[in-house]
């Protein structure tokens, strides 16, 4: 099975933000309506309150057909109409890595409840990476693993490694599912030290959600 990841990051407008709470309360309804309508057609959806200065919501979408996805796209822009638009997105496979010996069934994995937080960002390698052979780049990613995986805050961090070579501006979509931002920056500030950072060229924009239900703007 093939499965296609979508990020998107929406953002409400002054128009929006001036409307009565109970106009506020119509869109998020019908922006929580049109989701639950489509969710039989997707493996997975999770949204989010996005914590960025410029975008006020996050959907993070799994399903085995991009089409899927662009109609997800249309369906949420039309709910939100003149009060927001999509400001950023990221589209990626997830397939398994070649640097790991995982068995779950990437389906599954996706069929979870949210977290309290969910984080994403682009990531591209320099070329250099791409020319050490296959051997050495997985001693070198084991080290990054090892590290990531036996820090004392790392429990409960569910990372997710998906690739955009050829469908986006980045190589790579990461992203993670946690219930605790403190325990993240930890251990983000501790693998800075491994050697895989070296090669490592973008990592931005970061856009950090907070899972609060179906209350995404109000």
């Amino acid at each position: 099975m093939t499965i296609y990841m979508y990020v998107l990051a929406y953002k409400m407008n002054g128009r929006f933000w001036a409307l009565p709470e109970e106009e506020k309360e119509k869109i998020n309804s019908n922006i929580i309506s049109f989701v639950g309508e489509l969710k039989q057609d997707l493996i997975s959806i999770k949204y989010y309150k996005s914590i960025r200065h410029d975008n006020d919501i996050l959907f993070w979408s799994a399903s085995e057909s991009p089409l899927i996805l662009e109609k997800l796209k249309e369906g949420i822009n039309s709910a939100i109409g003149i009060y927001g638009k999509s400001e950023y997105s990221m589209f990626s496979l997830y397939e398994h890595s070649p640097y790991t010996n995982a068995k779950n069934s990437l389906e599954d994995t996706l069929k979870t409840e949210p977290k309290k937080y969910f984080v994403a960002y682009p990531m591209s390698k320099d070329r250099e990476w791409y020319l050490i052979n296959y051997e050495e780049r997985r001693k070198i990613l084991a080290g990054h693993i090892g590290t990531a995986r036996s820090d004392k805050e790392s429990p409960g961090i569910v990372s997710y490694t998906t690739y955009s070579f050829g469908l986006g501006d980045q190589e790579f979509v990461v992203l993670y599912e946690l219930d605790d931002l403190a325990a993240w920056s930890h251990v983000t500030e501790k693998l800075r030290e491994v050697m895989a950072r070296k090669w490592i060229i973008n990592e931005s924009p970061i856009f950090v959600g907070i899972y609060n239900g179906d209350k995404l703007v109000v």
